[in-house]
């Protein structure tokens, strides 16, 4: 019996063995052999639109912060005045005084048609931060062969190329096999509910349903993959979900001379240091595993043995991604305090502390999961732990990256830069394309900037070659359609 468990053993680990020499072995990443072209410069002229769109002060403060109209009129205005084929020859409905949806006809009325997608609005730069900018933070400065300004990756440049690549097709006559629309949303940056939620449900409404959404999102990225020595298109085919937790202590305060055992501050200090200690249950979703793959698999042998066969490495995996943030986000909830209130004099100790913790969903889990791991971690009913609905989120459907149109993206990609692998991922942040995601057949998050740079921070900029770049990639896929 002895020698027959041995033999058993034996024979278990050479299978063992064989499937894993086996699945390190075979391809598992799209083929690459695709002629690569060669982008142009596509002119002063988008340049220049450019830098004025960084000029316009489109900008989004907060939910209930009131915008500057006078700056999103110019921002209608300059729209109009450097696309006029557009605005003569395309369909445009006005949602909220400054969300915009255009309308291309095309040729068959019987092909779902498709929506592309950029914001107008920005992020405001801290008045204590613009002396740390190489320009100033609006000026649109064209520099180094470079375009600078808070906008220029998020995500005016997106709209941008949007436009001069439709405007240049119309020049050329150019008629699009399937209805085009493009919807440029005005609050993107405060979750969008004034613009894209408000289109999404007019199109709702109309029974449209895309074949493709396109937003931004994804990149070319080739920081965090050094060890690839390739470029890697990461495509998004879902977001996380979004929500905000509120832990509030109410204590009697008093004078800052006799102080308590225990204040406000002290119990919610204790309560968001309970939270931080531990992170909710982590998984390697599906998108997040075809992503370990792809871009490990023109990688050694043994790296590849380890992410070809998860279905054995996932532990190792799950603790090798744990390291990095960027990567432990792609596996977890996150919970991170992001506003704590407390105290209005030096010498008052205050009666109530209130903290904000925003979380960031993975699929799988919900917001109500993340409030039991809140109140669980935390233990004391001197905490009043609330969920806000406001800006409530749960995690979006995926997009199958098997999908045709991931395909075409792909493909296109494959052409314009050499070497490039081409990825699907998980968004951690959100769009307003997560309000197309539950009618919609595909809906896809990617920009095609290389390695994105000043993105909601310090010297926002984006290259020309990478706006030549978004031009031709709009140009192609409206093309390939």
């Amino acid at each position: 019996m002895g020698k027959l468990i041995r033999y058993f053993l034996l024979a278990a680990l050479l299978l063992l063995t064989g499937i894993l020499v086996f699945n390190t072995s075979k391809k598992s990443e799209p083929d690459n052999s695709v002629a690569i072209e060669k982008i142009t410069f596509s002119g002063d002229s988008a340049v220049f639109h450019m830098s004025r769109a960084i000029q316009i002060k489109t900008v989004s403060k907060g939910d209930t912060l009131p915008i500057d109209t006078a700056e999103f009129v110019a921002f209608r205005q300059f729209l109009e005045g450097s696309y006029p084929l557009i605005h003569r020859q395309l369909k445009r409905q006005v949602f909220n005084e400054f969300s915009y949806l255009y309308e291309w006809k095309g040729k068959d009325s019987s092909l779902a048609p498709w929506v592309l997608m950029a914001h107008q609005d920005v992020v405001p730069v801290e008045g204590a931060a613009e002396k740390n900018w190489t320009v100033p933070s609006f000026g649109g400065i064209i520099k180094n062969d470079t375009i600078w300004g808070r906008g220029a990756v998020d995500d005016k440049s997106s709209l941008v190329a949007i436009m001069e690549a439709v405007e240049k097709l119309l020049q050329q006559g150019f008629v699009p096999a399937r209805t085009i629309y493009i919807a440029f949303g005005h609050d993107e940056e405060v979750a969008g509910r004034r613009g894209a939620r408000a289109i999404s449900t007019w199109m709702r409404e109309q029974k449209i349903r895309p074949a493709l959404v396109l937003d931004e999102g994804g990149q070319i990225d080739t920081e965090h993959f050094k060890d690839l020595g390739r470029p890697v298109a990461i495509i998004a085919t879902g977001e996380k979900g979004y929500t905000n937790i509120d832990l509030s202590v109410e204590i009697p305060g008093g004078h800052s001379s006799m102080p308590s055992q225990e204040t406000a501050i002290d119990v919610l200090n204790k309560a968001i240091a309970a939270v931080r200690e531990k992170q909710m249950p982590g998984t390697i979703t599906p998108v997040v595993e075809e992503m370990i793959r792809r871009t490990n698999a023109p990688g050694p042998f043994l790296k590849r043995m380890v992410t070809q066969n998860l279905w054995l490495t996932t532990p190792l995996v799950k603790w090798e991604m744990e390291k990095s943030k960027e990567t432990n986000a792609l596996i977890h909830t996150t919970l991170v305090p992001t506003i704590v209130q407390a105290g209005i004099k030096d010498n008052v100790i205050p009666t109530f502390a209130k903290a904000t913790f925003n979380s960031r969903i993975l699929q799988g889990q919900t917001s109500d999961d993340v409030l039991a791991f809140v109140k669980k971690a935390v233990n004391d009913e001197r905490v009043v732990i609330t969920k806000q609905t406001k800006s409530l989120i749960e995690p979006s459907p995926m997009t199958s990256f098997k999908d045709p149109a991931f395909a075409q993206l792909e493909n296109i990609f494959k052409k314009a830069v050499p070497g490039v692998v081409v990825s699907p991922f998980l968004m951690i942040g959100a769009s307003d394309a997560r309000y197309f995601r539950d009618f919609s057949e595909a809906v896809l998050n990617f920009s095609a900037i290389q390695n994105m740079k000043g993105f909601h921070g310090i010297d926002e900029r984006i290259g020309i070659k990478d706006l030549d770049r978004m031009i031709w990639f709009y140009q192609e896929l409206l093309r390939l359609q």
